[in-house]
């Protein structure tokens, strides 16, 4: 106790276990030259040595309270602050704060007296991250020289108050060890004030929330008086407003020591915004740098005097419950399975995610045993599925990634990734505050740090290997014929090639590291090099990389439409014939054999490729050729051929790299830097190209053995047809066989199932939203299609170029013959098996996406303007409407003339 200070003055009060976090923040605000009132603190010293006679009898009555009686818990409140008001001070003490009250303020000064209650733990503290305790203790406002004793007395028996006993109570917590210190702060008259939230404090979403109302922040914060909202979003800058009436204001009173007045606001005023924008922009990068003071989301209360100064009065951080909040979007994951699916879909979609992450985790976090099975439900809740549809759970998803110590410091990168319209706020394991001590960080990043330069060291070498185990896997599951296989023994290979997915799989997330590291850097590098937007120069500094598997199959496609150019039997065949009809002259060898050949390789080879191929419910090409002959009866309308594909590719590097060499002419040294990272993200893109591929050919495996598991139970009645299969779980399938499953009537379940499907198709799909507490309950209702000036829409320019043409707005490829190049192609999102639909484009515009996502890639690629992240431009945007699409400007544009 004697080390502990008395009274402190404002920069001085650095410690909160001496002051409290209240004052211990604003000291640390003082210091960074915000503008915060001055003030002087009554230390938990000054508690403590006041408190010492008194100490006894407050035991007792905490000891004998009945916490089940409110009534009980007031009458103790009472008596403890009976107790602090009789206690006696001592001249010297009295003398010491009315000194330290005139040297600060000058006698004739009116100030703020509040408490700051200092628990046993910090974390037990008032205005801590966790539990912020707010409005528990006490503030006294607008008090004089001569009331000062009686309302620092009031603030020491704040401590235990009935709303604190029972906060306290009704949480387990003792009252031993609780201190209270008092800062004596002067009173600043304010006219206007807020409350500002740095993110939502409800959703964790990065949108400054600003609650502002005239008059004092008591009004304000105890919700006394009408209040206006605005909401900041520091991505864009744009301001979104809901205004309230304000017809009454908190105010002092003129007579000393009477109550606070509400007074009534000025008829102009009342319905006018209380903040102008210049204020709210100003708030905004306020609250940015409070947040960077503390590193976490922060409340912060302040206000604005008669004459527009800024007053800070407090901050203290947002308390969330991270057990509750759920964070989804469908960016990102929508690539890859788009639009309404089934359980089964989805069920293998979350399988895949758990085992591959683990294995990211394994690989390149170096992540123990004991940390990989304490985390083992985030692996298991990266994806959701809500109304038909797969979300990333963000929160999962975010976890998984933020168990990482080197990546956790970083993870808005992470965002920028899934093409979040916004960023978030939540809790990561790896961060450093959630280790328990500096020695158990430090192991966890040690280990971090040694698994991650292995896992670069290694990478090209586990890659090579990770290919080869899977070319061979692949040779070895094609020669099953799953319909004739025992179930056992089919589900026998189907979890033994997932294992192996599990082993080897995360080497493809790695890879996606490198993608977002080097892209970064490139970007970064290339504007600071030439002062212009790089977006649209490495569009074509990516051009000109080896063919990876997905160019293979479009090259093959080609090649076919070449080889039926050239014949004229052929040609005719297929510009006249029904695709069916032609599928059945090749099946029945009715063309050249070579042909014949060249078409079942290629169906052999890349059959697993198709419209949303990794949607089990969706037919891939070898389940139905004709569309094959769809796509070659396209490409041989064109004059397409694969010399040119190829000499387009190349010319567009030739192009931007003589585009490079004028921006950084003279600078030799800087070229040379960028040519190992140009060659490096060329590498690390085609690689994920050939990942991709490969997973269509893992999941189109998995349909067969479903398929073959489908059939099998309708011919049991199990199921009334083998398709029903599709509603049900991986999980459920597979227990039916292995003697785990809990119902045998699973028609009935598929019927249900069924239904809902149905019912999923005509709700609008969600983007990125927050649930709290239960799921099920928390899911906002769908916003219908947006309707609104179409003329001009704004996305992500990805492949430079302009093109006009026709809209053609695509929702089932399925259902899309061919497309010419007098067709923008406009969709929700595309994935790989879109491929073929796209080339035939003259443009591409997709709702959602990034620079990095696939639809911007094979735009690049191919030469194909490209907008990605156009929010509802397949509702905005009529079907058949002439638009123009500027791939470089991200500007799309409806002409109307």
């Amino acid at each position: 106790m004697s080390s502990t200070p008395l009274l402190v003055s404002m920069t001085e009060a650095g410690d909160p276990q001496h002051v409290g976090q209240k004052f211990a923040r604003q000291q640390r605000l003082a210091q960074r030259g915000l503008p915060v009132p001055p003030f002087f603190c009554l230390t938990t010293g000054t508690f403590q040595q006041v408190a010492a006679p008194i100490l006894p009898s407050i035991e007792q009555l905490t000891a004998m309270v009945d916490q089940t009686s409110q009534q009980d818990i007031r009458r103790v409140a009472s008596g403890i602050e009976q107790l602090f008001l009789d206690v006696p001070l001592g001249a010297e003490r009295e003398a010491s704060i009315l000194e330290a009250f005139d040297r600060t303020f000058g006698a004739d000064a009116t100030v703020a007296v509040r408490a700051s209650v200092v628990g046993s733990s910090l974390a037990e503290s008032e205005d801590s991250e966790t539990d912020p305790f707010a409005g528990v203790s006490s503030t006294f406002l607008y008090v004089k020289r001569g009331q000062l004793l009686d309302r620092i007395r009031r603030c020491w028996a704040s401590g235990f108050t009935p709303e604190g006993l029972i906060y306290r109570l009704a949480q387990g917590r003792g009252l031993r060890g609780l201190t209270v210190a008092v800062g004596v702060q002067r009173m600043i008259p304010g006219r206007r004030s807020f409350v500002v939230f740095t993110c939502d404090p409800k959703t964790t979403e990065r949108k400054t929330l600003i609650v502002a109302g005239h008059g004092i922040g008591e009004g304000v914060v105890q919700e006394k008086v009408g209040v206006d909202h605005y909401f900041l979003h520091p991505q864009t800058g744009r301001i979104g407003q809901e205004l309230g009436h304000k017809a009454e204001m908190l105010c002092e009173n003129p007579v000393p020591g009477g109550e606070l007045l509400c007074l009534p606001v000025p008829e102009p005023l009342r319905d006018a915004p209380c903040l102008s924008d210049a204020e709210i922009q100003r708030l905004g990068a306020l609250a940015r740098d409070i947040e960077n003071i503390f590193g976490v989301p922060q409340d912060i209360e302040g206000t604005f005097t008669e004459d527009g100064t800024l007053h800070v009065l407090q901050s203290r951080p947002i308390a969330f419950d991270f057990r509750k909040i759920r964070v989804w979007s469908c960016a990102n994951v929508s690539e890859s399975f788009p639009g309404v699916t089934t359980p089964l879909t989805y069920s293998l979609a979350s399988h895949f995610y758990e085992v591959i992450f683990y294995d990211l985790v394994r690989r390149m976090w170096g992540a123990d045993s004991r940390t990989l099975h304490d985390h083992k439900t985030a692996f298991q809740n990266m994806l959701g599925f809500i109304d038909g549809r797969v979300y990333h759970s963000l929160s999962g998803l975010m976890h998984v990634n933020g168990m990482n110590p080197i990546a956790a410091p970083f993870m808005r990168d992470l965002e920028h990734v899934l093409q979040l319209d916004t960023s978030l706020f939540i809790r990561l394991p790896g961060h450093r505050d959630s280790f328990p001590s500096t020695a158990q960080y430090a192991l966890a990043l040690g280990r971090a740090i040694t698994g991650a330069l292995s896992a670069t060291a290694w990478f090209r070498h586990d890659f090579d290997a990770y290919e080869k185990w899977w070319k061979q896997t692949l040779a070895g599951i094609r020669t099953l014929t799953p319909e004739q296989e025992d179930p056992l023994v089919l589900i026998h290979h189907f979890r033994r090639l997932w294992t192996g997915v599990g082993n080897w799989w995360g080497l493809t997330l790695i890879n996606h590291w490198y993608i977002n590291t080097y892209y970064g850097l490139a970007s970064r590098l290339l504007l600071k090099w030439t002062g212009e937007d790089p977006s649209a120069l490495l569009v074509g500094l990516l051009c000109g990389a080896r063919p990876d598997a997905s160019t293979h199959s479009l090259l093959s496609a080609v090649a076919l439409a070449e080889t039926v150019r050239a014949d004229s039997a052929l040609s005719k065949l297929f510009a006249e014939g029904e695709a069916e009809a032609v599928w059945r002259k090749i099946e029945a060898r009715e063309v050249p054999a070579a042909f014949a050949q060249a078409f079942r390789e290629h169906l052999r080879e890349y059959g697993d490729r198709g419209i949303q191929e990794l949607n089990v419910e969706r037919p891939n090409l070898r389940e139905t050729p004709w569309e094959l002959v769809r796509i070659v009866q396209s490409y041989a309308r064109t004059s397409v051929t694969r010399e040119e594909l190829k000499a387009s590719d190349k010319a567009r590097r030739t192009e931007a790299e003589a585009q490079l060499r004028q921006l950084l002419k003279g600078q030799p040294l800087r070229r040379l830097a960028l040519q190992p990272l140009l060659e490096r993200l060329r590498l690390v893109i085609g690689l994920r190209e050939d990942s991709r591929f490969w997973r269509g050919q893992l999941f189109g495996f998995s349909k067969r053995v479903f398929a073959a598991l489908g059939q099998r139970m309708a011919e049991r009645g199990v199921l009334e047809a083998p398709l029903d299969v599709h509603y049900l779980t991986m999980h459920e399938v597979l227990d039916h066989f292995e003697g785990r499953g809990v119902t045998r009537r699973l028609s009935e379940l598929v019927r249900l199932r069924r239904q809902e499907h149905q019912d999923n198709q005509k709700r609008q799909p969600l983007r990125d939203f927050t649930t709290v507490g239960s799921v099920a309950d928390g899911i906002p209702q769908a916003a219908e299609a947006v309707s609104g000036d179409a003329s001009l829409l704004k996305g992500i320019g990805s492949s430079a170029g302009i093109v006009e043409g026709f809209a053609r707005i695509v929702k089932d490829p399925g259902a899309v013959g061919t497309l010419s190049k007098e067709d923008i192609l406009i969709a929700k999102e595309t994935d790989p098996g879109w491929l073929f639909l796209m080339l035939a484009s003259g443009g591409i515009v997709v709702e959602r996406g990034s620079m990095l996502s696939h639809t911007a890639i094979a735009g690049r690629k191919f030469g194909i303007p490209t907008v990605v992240g156009v929010p509802h431009a397949t509702t905005l945007i009529p079907d058949g409407a002439r638009v123009r699409v500027d791939g470089t400007t991200g500007m799309v544009t409806l002409v109307t003339s």
